[in-house]
């Protein structure tokens, strides 16, 4: 018994020594090769993780965008004026017309009559030139970029247009051409090799304060050719009827699982009126913004730049202590605040080799998505390089895609995307990877709402339709890829119509006054405990300080957010907790009434007292099932995350009841205090009947009429 009493003892330290240390640091970060890496830590007290009414948050209204969605591509370049002429001129209101380079241009507007439809593109035709015969530029140069990073740059064409401007070219036009960062300028003046290089250079110069290059320059005769009509070169409608409810709730659950996949996120995801989905994501307020400049800089500029421009929330560290690296803390920041922000700084301090920005609203945003729709594209490069290419539908799409998770390579211990196709999508998959094996040219393109999110080579033939896809990726990063690739895509096309930043429901006073509240509570329970039962009591104090400890180290390290319901639920199962003990307690009290040893005693309490815990915890435990249940199916994250923080806490209260609590009372006795049984029970204990041994204290009962009185004892 006491070997067991023992190792129980050892197994409690060393739990109790975890969750000490997990506690201790901030941030916890394991990464043991061949296991999954372990990075927890928030911001909240102890690197606990707060929910959006505890540190506030991000503020996203999306609305269902319906309507008419009309994209039009012209033979020349038009201006935006013109479009909304002939859209005024037809009496349609409530339109945005959005350009996507001088020649293409998307229109969004309400539903239309197919008529009017008809009448608008015969009066943007005519708009434009009727028809008329264009003639062509004389030349143009096909210019590659390639930047650092591979990202497409939304302003390479203002960019180009400025860096060219000295060369005066004649009846110039830039415009986006081939693939990512590839442009077009099309003029009357003749290309010859001189002004070639001045061009080269002129671009270069204008791209390498963005870490960029020319990667290459085709120049392309059209002397010969004849002149293309005038007009609409392409008009294409897409209508989206407003949704139903049904596709509303369809919007509202897709949202969720993207968003909080393993629901203890507690986002609040919500529906507003017909058409519209709230989503507030704790935490998701504010950028991160990682800057590189050419030359090097202090703390201090780059803090005096971000004061002068209005932030007033902000913090600025430099990174490995690199005077050329900064790390920018702020709100959150768009993608015109983002470009605005990278010239300032650039003008302040000197050019700027990278400028990147993550973390906050903006990546909530991205994992959101808007229309989600997930589509396989097959790519064709015209080298290894792949700077220019050409994507192919080949009928595979979200829809195909049955699994999606990130685990560890066995082998090499790196994160990998695993994905599994239904029957149809592993057959297409199959025919796919059979043709593009072991060619260098040949990808496979994924897209979430037609924009790329990673294009890995076929290293085999995939028959089963499970594949992996790796590429040296980050524990996030193959996490986010999975949900992005899971999540599903949505029902209704969505645009996102509000964003802001939301203050915390309890402010910090708040907050600190309402933990001081709990200790204080705690505190006086742990008082009653010990005044009443005694050395019994300091033993449920021990316990209660175990429980405490170990369930914030298994919220951290789940990790679980903790808002007020989840708040709520601690407290709750500490009570759960401390009625267990009492239960305990009072068996206890009731076997040492009686007479028993105080070893006895609490072999035949706990005996007794566990079928009540049992069935009270069990019974609590079935209830938080419940509500996982009912908040999963009615995407109530509120009442998922209470019932998962109770779940946790009701787990680890019958552990400290059963075995921290019985471990240290077994301790006590064995130390010489089993004798002292006043020191475990309020009620004074029972005198003895019956003696042991010699001398005082023993008693004799006579038999009538064998001298004194009958039936009376006397001592000796």
């Amino acid at each position: 018994m006491r070997g067991r009493s023992i190792r129980l003892s050892i197994l409690v330290l060393f739990i109790l020594a975890l969750s000490v240390a997990a506690l201790a640091f901030t941030q916890v970060n394991i990464n043991v090769p061949g296991f999954p890496a372990l990075d927890r830590g928030g911001d909240g007290p102890l690197g606990l993780k707060l929910g959006l009414d505890l540190r506030g948050g991000g503020h996203l209204v999306y609305q269902a965008d319906t309507g008419a969605r009309i994209e039009l591509v012209f033979t020349e370049p038009v201006e935006a004026a013109v479009i909304e002429e002939a859209l005024d001129a037809l009496e349609i209101v409530d339109y945005e017309v959005q350009p996507r380079d001088d020649r293409s241009y998307l229109i969004a507007a309400g539903l239309l009559d197919p008529e009017v439809l008809d009448d608008l593109q015969d009066s943007l035709d005519d708009a434009v030139g009727g028809g008329a015969p264009v003639p062509p530029a004389l030349n143009a140069a096909e210019v590659q970029f390639q930047f650092s990073d591979d990202e497409q740059r939304p302003d390479l064409v203002t960019t180009v247009t400025e860096a060219i401007a000295g060369l005066n070219f004649s009846n110039q036009s830039v415009a986006i051409w081939g693939g990512i960062n590839g442009i077009r300028i099309a003029t009357d003046t003749p290309l010859d090799a001189a002004l070639q290089q001045q061009m080269e250079e002129a671009l270069a110069e204008a791209v390498s304060g963005d870490d960029g290059e020319v990667a290459g320059i085709t120049v392309v005769d059209f002397s010969e050719a004849e002149g293309a009509a005038n007009g609409v070169e392409s008009y294409t409608v897409t209508e989206t009827p407003p949704p139903s409810p049904d596709q509303m709730q369809g919007v509202l659950n897709t949202i969720n699982r993207r968003v909080n996949l393993f629901g203890t996120e507690e986002p609040i995801i919500q529906l507003f009126g017909d058409d519209r989905v709230i989503v507030q994501l704790p935490g998701a307020s504010g950028s991160i913004t990682t800057v590189e400049f050419s030359e090097s800089a202090d703390v201090a500029q780059v803090e005096e730049i971000l004061q002068a421009q209005g932030f007033e929330d902000f913090s600025v560290s430099m990174l490995g202590g690199n005077e050329r690296r900064f790390e920018l803390r702020t709100v959150s920041l768009n993608l015109n605040q983002q470009q605005e922000l990278r010239g300032v700084l650039a003008g302040g301090i000197g050019a700027v080799n990278s400028f990147q920005t993550t973390g906050g609203i903006e990546t909530a945003k991205a994992l959101i998505g808007e229309t989600a729709q997930l589509v396989f594209k097959e790519r064709t490069c015209s080298d290894v390089s792949c700077i220019t290419y050409t994507d192919a539908e080949i009928g595979l799409t979200g829809d195909d895609l049955d699994n999606a998770y990130a685990s560890t390579d066995p082998n090499t211990g790196e994160w990998e995307v695993n994905i599994a196709f239904n029957d149809l999508g592993a057959g297409i998959f199959a025919d796919l990877t059979q043709r593009i094996v072991g060619l260098d040219t040949k990808r496979i393109a994924i897209f979430l709402d037609d924009e790329l999110l990673i294009a890995p080579v076929s290293r085999a033939w995939i028959r089963d339709g499970r594949s992996s896809i790796s590429g040296n990726f980050s524990r996030e990063e193959a996490s986010t890829l999975a949900i992005q690739l899971k999540a599903g895509s949505l029902p209704v096309p969505l645009k996102l119509i509000q964003e802001r930043d939301v203050d915390a429901l309890l402010g910090s006073e708040s907050l600190e006054k309402s933990l001081m509240a709990g200790i204080i509570g705690l505190g006086l329970v742990l008082v009653f405990m010990v005044a009443y039962y005694r050395m019994a009591g300091v033993v449920a104090a021990l316990a209660l300080v175990f429980y405490t400890v170990v369930v914030l180290a298994v919220f951290k390290l789940v990790p679980v957010t903790l808002g007020l319901s989840g708040i709520g639920a601690f407290i709750l199962s500490i009570g759960l907790a401390v009625d267990a003990n009492i239960l305990i307690f009072e068996r206890i009290k009731e076997e040492i009434r009686i007479g028993r040893t105080l070893a006895s005693s609490m072999e035949v309490g706990f005996s007794r007292a566990w079928p009540a815990i049992r069935d009270g915890n069990f019974s609590t435990v079935i209830t938080c099932l419940v509500l996982l249940w009912l908040g999963s199916r009615a995407a109530d994250d509120l009442v998922t995350g209470f019932a998962f923080t109770l779940f946790i806490g009701v787990v680890v209260s019958m552990f400290t009841a059963i075995v921290v609590s019985r471990n240290l009372l077994q301790l006590l006795a064995w130390v010489g205090l089993g004798r002292r049984l006043n020191l475990f029970t309020p009620e004074p204990p029972p005198r003895q009947a019956a003696g042991t041994g010699s001398g005082a204290g023993r008693t004799r009962f006579n038999r009538p009429g064998a001298g004194g009185t009958p039936g009376q004892t006397r001592n000796v």
